[in-house]
């Protein structure tokens, strides 16, 4: 009976339906405006649409359930809407407990005010940054007609991050116009604790031309594996650095529109399914793509959360 009974669970567990890993990392787009026109950029404004915070709280504590410990913000320019940003990251460290609350912007709206009223939710500061000589951002379209140079604005805000014990992350894309490049001297100053090399992606409908849809064309600025490589080789000794080939890239994200339905990526394009506040995480997890392995192989789990210095218990927090 004993031997019966084993065989009988064995049957019963290779019949049950695949279980949906956990999307322990998500990369929330609330919004698709920004001030600035990277041609390279692959999340372009379609529209202007954003959630109510309550609808988009709701969306995150369904994550939270589903076993999301990070929440990473992009854009668009998250910036553009910083209580609202704020007050998700407050919703996530206060209320649903994550690990790790992170944002990538390019500096440009990031104020010290907004920094002591919400930077004590936030873990990582992770900035834009593709080159530190201006004409080259300019060419980029990583600028803003009239504003302090971008790259002085990047050096200013990781200061600001450090004083407030943000840990401060850097993003680089590398293209035909910067992959000669070294940066070597900026970032040894900056000193990042990650630096995120990605190597110029194409997806159809975001940054293939006008034939495709696309708001923006980056087909010119497409460079091969030898020349990423290249830029690698330049920058090998800098202990931050984290590189990301289009392979690495373009499944292993998990992606989550301004309507909160995750984006398939598998065909050279970005595809919205369901929204989980439709259908929930697991059934929307199922029309994502994402390709955990390579999630994992990437190292997209790594030291997530914020240094915070000990203190004595009658010491004021300063944030």
């Amino acid at each position: 009976m004993d031997f019966v009974t084993s065989v009988l669970s064995i049957v019963k567990i290779h019949l049950l339906p695949r279980q949906m890993p956990a999307p322990v990392s998500v990369n929330y787009f609330p919004h698709r405006k920004c001030n600035y026109s990277c041609e390279f950029c692959f999340h372009t404004t379609k529209n202007l649409d954003i959630l109510s915070i309550d609808e988009a709280k709701r969306g995150l504590r369904l994550l939270s359930e589903a076993g999301m410990k990070k929440l990473n913000i992009s854009g668009g320019e998250p910036f553009l809407k910083p209580d609202f940003i704020g007050e998700i990251f407050r919703f996530c460290k206060e209320e649903l407990g994550l690990e790790s609350c992170t944002v990538v912007n390019n500096g440009s709206k990031v104020t010290e005010a907004w920094l002591d009223k919400y930077g004590r939710y936030l873990d990582n500061m992770a900035l834009s940054v593709d080159s530190f000589d201006d004409e080259t951002n300019i060419r980029l379209g990583r600028a803003e007609k009239g504003k302090t140079s971008h790259t002085r604005r990047i050096f200013q805000v990781a200061d600001w991050c450090r004083a407030r014990g943000i840990k401060v992350k850097l993003n680089s894309v590398i293209t035909r116009l910067n992959w000669e490049e070294d940066m070597n001297e900026q970032i040894a100053d900056i000193q990042p604790f990650r630096w995120k090399v990605f190597q110029v992606l194409l997806l159809k409908g975001e940054n293939t031309g006008a034939e495709t849809s696309s708001l923006r064309d980056a087909r010119d600025l497409v460079i091969t594996p030898e020349q990423f490589q290249a830029f690698l080789d330049r920058h090998s000794k800098c202990l931050a650095l984290v590189p990301e080939s289009n392979s690495a890239m373009q499944d292993s994200y998990l992606l989550l529109d301004e309507n909160m339905c995750f984006l398939n990526c598998e065909n050279g394009e970005k595809k919205p399914g369901h929204s989980i506040l439709e259908v929930g995480v697991h059934e929307a997890l199922k029309e994502a793509g994402w390709d955990e392995k390579m999630f994992r192989e990437r190292g997209g789990v790594f030291d997530w959360s914020r240094v915070v210095e000990e203190q004595s218990s009658d010491a004021p927090l300063e944030w």
